[in-house]
């Protein structure tokens, strides 16, 4: 008890300081006189980057496992990082949050009071989070909890930072296109010698057969320059779990070391904006290598520098234009709620795996699909947004999923836009989003929690969306944002 009055006494403290401290943040790509001229003529492209720190205080719930843990200190800070464009009257927003998830509720927040400061249309800013798993406390699942506190001033942090990125924007050219890595990302879904699918079966596991699903290499890149040549930031997309650093130090995982590496390559202080991609299968962990476990700092590191290191090889053959269209579209989807069975024994019975992640936990398990039939029962569909925005020549779709990879891949199968950059995990949560096949294979993706609730079809009707809005992207005109 004297331990729990003790981290309460000390969050309490951090969240009075944060009332009196003015934000720390820093903004990247401002002009000499801090804003372009007023007289900026309408069709030329404008564009700013900037980020806001958001470590919470040691102590703070870290979310990601089964059971509660506590920060015991900070390996690198948590940032939110924002690029704001504008052209013809258009503008657009996309934020990348060094979290788990981000709920519904703080996005909405966040984005009203960016409205308010600097006119951004609410509809046209993307907020995602990075997937790290060793992030604030924003999360309500299995034994975790957020902290209201937290999240209000996450919310409050990407508007400011929304805000600063509109204020720093000049005049700017864009550019567009993707590398590839495949030695970092695995898919942790195996087809297994007795006809199962398991998750983390364990590594050179001898019953292995081959994995049960793919991986994106792709390394989408957006980047942006000033009309003197000079690199203001970029968006980068790679879809792969954040589940690198381990252990109960804050820390952005390995994104951390993919802005250090593309700032250190280019030599300036650049933004960069990292969207993660359909990685609900993928981790860093190779299962069919005899290695030793692909975590900790060091394994972090050659990730993010292994991305990184992607990222600089395609700014160093980019191509930038001035004439970069701008557009956004979003949907709203009433996605199910899936079949909860009968009772809490049967649903625990047919989804339980007999090995790998996912197995124990019965009691958590039991808990989640009782708060899920209450959820149910106020609601037996969930809301689930679809954003599309056009960047140039480069598209970004969104989902606020879990979304399993060849989802992903079909949705750039299907697209105009190259790249077509896919950010999950992105205004809102909606927990785990598999193929329709994975509900017949099993795995701990499918267990029915506040992580995985949606009905087996919930993928196939985000894909439609998700192709339909890129295709909209494409006409004359902005589509309508659709409810």
């Amino acid at each position: 008890m004297a331990a729990s009055n003790s981290r309460t006494l000390r969050l309490s403290v951090f969240h009075l300081v944060l009332g009196v401290l003015a934000v720390a943040s820093i903004a990247v790509a401002a002009d000499p006189g801090g804003t372009a001229a007023p007289s900026t003529p309408r069709n030329v492209l404008r564009a700013g980057f900037a980020r806001t720190d958001i470590t919470p205080p040691v102590g703070a719930e870290v979310p990601g496992g089964f059971e509660k843990s506590f920060s015991k200190g900070v390996h690198d800070p948590l940032w939110v990082e924002a690029a704001c464009f504008e052209r013809a009257g258009e503008k657009l927003a996309v934020v990348g949050v060094d979290l788990i998830m981000i709920p519904a509720e703080v996005v909405s927040a966040a984005r009203a009071q960016a409205e308010a400061r600097c006119g951004m249309p609410a509809e046209n800013i993307m907020v995602a989070a990075s997937h790290t798993h060793n992030g604030g406390p924003v999360v309500d699942c299995f034994r975790v909890e957020g902290d209201p506190a937290y999240c209000k001033l996450v919310a409050e942090r990407i508007a400011y930072t929304v805000a600063r990125a509109n204020d720093s924007m000049v005049e700017a050219r864009v550019g567009a296109g993707s590398g590839r890595e495949d030695s970092v990302g695995f898919n942790r879904r195996f087809k297994m010698k007795d006809g199962t699918v398991r998750t983390h079966p364990g590594k050179m596991n001898p019953d292995i057969v081959e994995p049960a699903g793919p991986v994106d290499p792709e390394v989408a890149v957006i980047a942006v320059d000033d009309v003197q040549g000079r690199v203001l930031g970029c968006v980068v997309n790679y879809a792969l779990h954040g589940t690198t650093m381990g252990g109960n130090l804050i820390s952005a995982d390995w994104p951390c070391y993919l802005r250090q590496t593309v700032r250190g390559g280019l030599g300036v202080d650049a933004g960069v904006v990292l969207l993660n991609g359909a990685c609900g299968d993928v981790t860093q962990v190779d299962n069919r290598s005899p290695r030793t476990s692909e975590f900790g700092e060091a394994w972090c590191r050659r990730v993010g520098m292994t991305v990184g290191a992607e990222v600089l090889k395609v700014l160093a053959r980019m191509e930038y234009a001035a004439d970069a269209p701008l557009a956004a579209a979003s949907r709203h989807l009433a996605l199910p709620i899936r079949d909860l069975a009968a009772s809490d024994d049967e649903l625990l019975a047919r989804e339980r795996p007999a090995t790998g992640l996912g197995t124990g936990h019965e009691e958590i398990y039991r808990n989640e699909a009782g708060l899920l039939r209450a959820i149910k029962a106020k609601s037996p569909t969930v809301d689930v947004e679809v954003q599309a925005l056009r960047i140039g020549a480069a598209a970004i779709v969104s989902n606020p999923a879990e979304f399993f990879c060849a989802l992903g891949l079909s949705i750039k199968k299907d697209s105009q836009w190259k790249p077509t950059l896919i950010a999950e995990l992105a205004n809102g949560y909606c927990g785990y989003v598999p193929t329709a096949a994975a509900f017949h294979e099993g795995g701990y993706e499918i267990r029915t929690a506040r992580s995985s609730f949606l009905d087996p079809a919930s993928g196939g009707e985000i894909v439609r969306a998700s192709t339909d809005l890129l295709g909209k992207l494409a006409e004359g005109k902005p589509p309508e944002t659709q409810k």
